[in-house]
């Protein structure tokens, strides 16, 4: 096929160096104290009276609606509070994943739970990347005080969201942040309040489903995985937010629209990746795909006019791709300044 070929040299002659992942931390050395924690101190800190979370740990596991036969993943599940109470709510047909970046942790939750009669509990050690749960593999993900610690939250959250099974939910509890309100230590601490936080999740792909509010100096919220989609199919994110997340490496940008359109103007910062080569690039598609487009991002999706992202975004969804198509096309796009 002459034509294909032509175009699949011109796309990758044009999409120049390849792209890679997000790579810088929003919050360096956070964790770094778990890398040899001592156990024992811990458990003095998390498991103690006058800890918010912990004076009201029961209404909090409570409030997630557990049933027997569940897995549910404990993120962050540090010294085990929280994973020996879900172990309770699951009984012995369901499951608990103790998820933490320290192997001690997960051990130490995996021993103290056996010693309990718990035996429905597995450790996994993660990565700051993340949450190393496999695919369509839990009901609820479960992450209290722990959000805050997430460097790369975009690809956690997505990881966890990959995660969650259909009608899958997330819970989450953190710290309220606000100036002149919350001590000192929280205001150093947690580098975002509730509104940042929230957001940045829901950019991952949720929405919101509840939010409880018995807390003092934390929220509970609850969410559910979201297409980001309206009804057309293109993505509900906003200029802003597309400008905002490639201006901090969480996404990337492709035009699908083809060479001779591509050479007579493209946006700076997109890859040109045809909608022909997706098409009937067949075995050549991946590899393309590899160099270009990486998979631990947002990839914002256009073309001339918002028709030609929809059939792409079908073709990526079907590799693994948080593809999200924009209606305006490259006019637009241009005039706002991308």
């Amino acid at each position: 096929m002459p034509i294909l070929r032509t175009c699949l040299i011109i796309c990758l002659a044009f999409a120049a160096a390849p792209v890679s992942a997000q790579d810088k931390s929003v919050r360096p050395g956070i964790n770094k104290s778990f890398q040899n924690p001592n156990v024992a101190r811990y458990v003095e800190r998390f498991e103690r009276e006058g800890r918010e979370v912990y004076d009201h740990r029961e209404k909090i596991i409570g409030e997630c609606r557990i049933k027997p036969g569940m897995v549910v993943a404990d993120i962050g599940a540090g010294t085990g509070l929280f994973t020996r109470l879900i172990a309770k709510q699951t009984g012995p047909s369901g499951k608990v994943l103790a998820v933490d970046i320290s192997k001690k942790f997960v051990d130490h939750v995996t021993a103290s739970c056996e010693q309990a009669g718990l035996r429905n509990v597995q450790g996994i050690v993660c990565t700051s990347e993340s949450s190393a749960l496999p695919p369509n593999s839990i009901d609820v993900a479960f992450i209290c005080d722990v959000y805050h610690h997430f460097e790369f939250p975009y690809k956690s959250m997505r990881s966890i969201r990959n995660a969650l099974k259909p009608g899958g939910r997330v819970v989450v509890v953190d710290f309220h942040r606000q100036e002149g309100v919350s001590s000192e230590f929280i205001l150093k601490h947690v580098r975002a309040d509730q509104e940042t936080f929230v957001s940045e999740i829901h950019l991952a792909g949720f929405t919101t489903s509840r939010e409880l509010k018995f807390l003092k100096t934390s929220y509970w919220m609850e969410f559910t995985a979201s297409d980001r989609k309206t009804d057309s199919g293109h993505t509900v994110d906003t200029l802003e937010q597309v400008r905002s997340q490639l201006k901090s490496g969480v996404a990337a940008i492709i035009d699908v629209r083809e060479p001779g359109e591509w050479r007579a103007g493209h946006l700076d910062q997109t890859k040109l990746v045809p909608l022909s080569v997706l098409r009937n690039a067949g075995d050549r598609r991946e590899e393309l795909l590899e160099k270009h487009v990486p998979q631990g991002k947002i990839i914002y999706c256009h073309c001339r006019s918002g028709g030609r992202v929809l059939s792409a975004t079908k073709i990526l969804e079907e590799l693994g791709y948080d593809i999200r198509p924009l209606r305006k096309g490259y006019a637009e796009l241009k005039d706002a300044g991308f």
